[in-house]
């Protein structure tokens, strides 16, 4: 049998050398400061700043104390020393404390800056038993700030029903023009999603939300995909998918409608959500915006413009709305676990942090109570069951708009702030039956 022999040319070095190039274009090269970039993209813009001037602080305290600057480079007890110093020491330029707030963001800033790029430091400065005398000065120096009556930070407030209404009276959100349409769209976004101030706003694209219709075919808008944000990063830990839901209302403040017609009015080369109005426009014109998308700057001080524009009683943040969000929710009886799932927190304190104050009305309604009590008009002296500022707690249903005890009395007046509290729900969640009891004041007359 004849031998048959094949000559493939072939040259398996050839072959090793393709694999390589392949693998070459196939993974990236990068250099050790690339690698500090991407671990440093774990923190947000504002953080980063934050880490920045608390650093800077520290090495200007350090050049005025005659220590050295490179503070990085101590060893634990050294550096667990002039921490303790530093953190009984520091002050503003003109003397004067820094407010509590601002205290305890230095010291975090000076923990990330030991434990990032480049220094990696494996060291604790908040919780290791070796900065233990530092931190005793660090809680003392806050507890100094509270007697002293220094503490004059607070939480960003809800934004009450008074100026809810004349945000729409006023004509500052409505679809009237340019200018409005983008207030309101920009305001039902940011409250009906419980999004956090400014974060995101300048990425969302027009592209960015959908439509859809529930099993009882009511129409929603949506957000189409899940955003990188403070609480839910985008790390190994978190799992978390928004999942909210803008319903339509159909009626004149409609936030589905709202989006609809602003979408159709947009700049079709722009590709950016929120987008410069047209100075001057008809109603039957194409385009109301320009092919200029809206800086980050001037979305993140959205709120105080239009909290100036339509004269309210305060100026408001962003970062108001998101409080306004999850105080309605609350009032309204909504479970916390329902609550967190539309804001995102992980942490049940998160959400009651908004809630521990109580709403102007019911402060308003408190003080008429404490003064008629005084005038001896109150009932904090009747026969009713009644708590030390002259209330009484009755649990009432609210159910299909009416009001009804859920405990036998003689005669129980719903006073005008609970009743104007119940329109004000009744606002908010249109179409919507609240079965839960709900605790409300009442007054026995």
């Amino acid at each position: 049998m004849a031998e048959i022999s094949f000559d493939l040319n072939f040259d398996l070095t050839t072959l090793d050398d393709m694999e390589t190039e392949e693998n070459a274009a196939r993974f990236a090269n990068l250099a050790e400061e690339d690698l500090d970039d991407i671990g440093e993209g774990r923190n947000e813009k504002s953080t980063k700043k934050s880490t920045k001037w608390g650093v800077k602080l520290l090495k200007e305290w350090c050049q005025a104390k005659a220590y050295s600057t490179d503070f990085e480079q101590l060893d634990v007890p050294e550096l667990a020393s002039l921490l303790r110093r530093f953190y009984g020491e520091v002050r503003k330029q003109d003397g004067s404390p820094y407010a509590i707030k601002s205290y305890r963001g230095l010291r975090a800033a000076i923990h990330r800056h030991l434990t990032g790029a480049p220094y990696n430091r494996q060291v604790n400065i908040l919780r290791d038993r070796e900065f233990q005398s530092a931190n005793n000065v660090f809680l003392g120096m806050l507890k100094k700030f509270k007697r002293e009556g220094l503490d004059v930070s607070s939480p960003k407030p809800a934004i009450s029903e008074g100026d809810l209404k004349a945000m729409f009276d006023s004509k500052v959100l409505s679809m009237d023009n340019p200018s409005s349409l983008l207030n309101l769209v920009w305001f039902y976004l940011e409250y009906h999603f419980c999004r956090r101030g400014r974060e995101g706003l300048r990425s969302l694209k027009k592209s960015s939300f959908g439509f859809g219709l529930d099993d009882e075919n009511n129409e929603y808008v949506f957000l189409k995909f899940n955003e990188a944000a403070k609480n839910h990063p985008g790390d190994l830990q978190d799992d978390f998918q928004s999942q909210n839901r803008m319903y339509a209302t159909n009626d004149k403040k409609c936030p589905v409608q709202a989006i609809k017609k602003y979408l159709s009015k947009l700049n079709p080369k722009c590709e950016y959500l929120f987008q410069r109005p047209k100075s001057s426009v008809l109603e039957s014109d194409e385009e109301w915006y320009t092919n200029t998308p809206i800086g980050v700057n001037t979305l993140g001080n959205m709120m105080v413009k239009i909290s100036e524009k339509a004269k309210l009683s305060q100026k408001y943040t962003n970062h108001s709305i998101r409080a306004t969000t999850i105080t309605a929710l609350s009032n309204a009886g909504i479970e916390t676990r329902v609550i967190m799932a539309m804001s995102g927190h992980r942490n049940e304190n998160s959400i009651k942090s908004y809630c521990q104050d109580a709403s102007i009305s019911q402060k308003r309604f408190c003080s008429h109570i404490l003064h008629e009590t005084l005038t001896g008009k109150g009932s904090a002296h009747g026969k009713s069951q009644s708590n030390s500022l002259g209330l009484s707690l009755r649990n009432v249903r609210v159910h299909e708009g009416c009001l009804s005890s859920t405990e036998s009395s003689n005669d129980i007046n719903v006073t005008s702030a609970v009743r104007a509290e119940t329109s004000n729900m009744s606002k908010l969640f249109s179409k919507c039956t609240f079965q839960n009891s709900v605790t409300v004041y009442v007054q026995n007359q």
